[in-house]
């Protein structure tokens, strides 16, 4: 024992026990560090701004910018985004914007693409280098595009559904309110697969664009590079399908797209605008991504040109109007021949009652997201609502718009289960 107490208390024993414990500290301090240049990394800088249920998007354009208009890019603009806690997830000088949209480019509150000098990934989302910011400015209720992905993600169309998360945009200093910022239709494919859209608009917008046999509209948006031999075949092979869809596309995908587009009651196929289609490695036809759900969950009027008209003026002449109890789609695309259809009439069928009992745990997420949206979503129909306060929707607050798409949807589910089963 006595000899244990020696060494213990020896000078030279303290002496190893201070060197140890300063060996300690070192590898304390370096860890400190290590978890410090991590951190640095990890939030870009550490600048944060205050916390909020929402993340932010701030954006700063050049002094010399213009004004910010549709498919003209303006760079060099400053570009922030933070988390939900308020921390800085990414910061440029280098990023691009544009306005976007048809009838929404022209609004007071601006959607926009935003192009990053680098794939990033956001909040859970896949990395991308092209955001969309969509500013919902037609709809009151703010989540028909979420909405509506999240119903076609129960779905065959899952894997072609792009994701999004809800925002805050900045502009500058001013507050611009709620937006969503979502993945692009386009990166929803790979760079090999043939994407379609059927889209009247986009036959004065891009460079390969034809029409059906049957007068459809379509542009080939992937590849963004075609031989004229490659066009050619695309063209040949849209046009056996127009000729006889049933023995040219994929039947899950097909029945899952117009079961997802009659339960939001979306009467943009009649346009038709923002319908998508690719190629499947064996020559078939399948429908997605679903994109566009700004006049989705309401009654409206459809004209003889087959645009959109609000509910107010669905009593014009040659108007036809739709709601609730009505079939929006029945004579869209291919579905006026698919619907004549016994095997395809079965498959639909056979998808609803599969997919029936997820469309009706939504309505949990549609609370999960009022939860997380409405204080910021309340300040925005504030500041937003006396520029365009009819619009398509007959709500003109947020609680209001909210409550009558959950009541819709419900609704919806009830009939549309009755004039699905009983399609002939």
């Amino acid at each position: 024992m006595k000899g244990c107490l020696f060494h213990l208390w020896h000078p030279w024993a303290k002496h190893r026990i201070m060197r140890k414990t300063r060996a300690v500290y070192i590898l304390f301090a370096l860890i400190l560090l290590g978890l410090l240049a991590f951190f640095s990394w990890k939030y870009v800088s550490s600048e944060k701004v205050s916390s909020s249920s929402l993340p932010l998007v701030k954006i700063t354009f050049p002094d010399d910018a213009g004004p910010v208009v549709r498919d003209v890019w303006t760079e060099d603009c400053n570009v922030r985004i933070y988390d939900a806690t308020g921390w800085s997830v990414y910061s440029s000088t280098y990023a691009k914007l544009e306005g976007r949209g048809h009838s929404t480019s022209d609004k007071p509150k601006k959607p926009y693409n935003i192009k990053l000098d680098k794939q990033e990934s956001f909040f859970g989302l896949p990395a991308r280098d092209r955001w969309v910011l969509l500013a919902n400015f037609f709809d009151h209720s703010l989540m028909r595009n979420a909405l509506g992905q999240e119903i076609a993600r129960q779905t065959s169309l899952a894997p072609t559904t792009p994701q999004g998360r809800f925002v805050r945009v900045v502009v500058g200093e001013e507050n611009q309110g709620l937006y969503y910022m979502s993945e692009r239709v386009l990166d929803m494919v790979d760079d090999e697969t043939v994407l379609l859209e059927f889209d009247a608009y986009a036959l004065n917008e891009d460079e390969y664009t034809f029409r059906t046999h049957s007068g459809l509209p379509v542009s080939v948006r992937k590849p963004k590079k075609l031989s004229t031999p490659l066009f050619e075949a695309v063209q040949e092979l849209v046009n056996r399908a127009d000729a006889n869809p049933i023995n040219h596309i994929d039947f899950d995908t097909f029945a899952d797209y117009y079961l997802v587009e009659e339960l939001c009651q979306n009467a943009e196929l009649n346009g038709p605008r923002s319908c998508f289609m690719y190629f499947l490695p064996d020559g078939r036809l399948a429908v997605g991504p679903v994109w566009d759900f700004d006049l989705a969950f309401i009654s409206v009027g459809v004209d003889q040109g087959n645009d959109l008209r609000p509910l107010r003026k669905a009593h014009m002449p040659g108007v036809r109007l739709l709601t609730a109890d009505s079939l929006y789609n029945r004579q869209t695309l291919w579905y006026d021949r698919l619907l004549q259809d016994s095997s395809f009439v079965a498959h639909v069928k056979g998808r609803w009652q599969q997919l029936k009992p997820r469309f009706e745990g939504l309505t949990t997420y549609m609370d999960s997201l009022d939860n997380l949206i409405r204080p910021v979503a309340i300040l925005d129909q504030q500041q937003w609502n006396h520029l365009e306060p009819a619009r398509f929707d007959t709500c003109t607050t947020y609680p209001s718009a909210f409550a009558t798409l959950k009541a819709t949807y419900q609704e919806r589910l009830v009939k549309l289960d009755s004039l699905v089963m009983n399609l002939p």
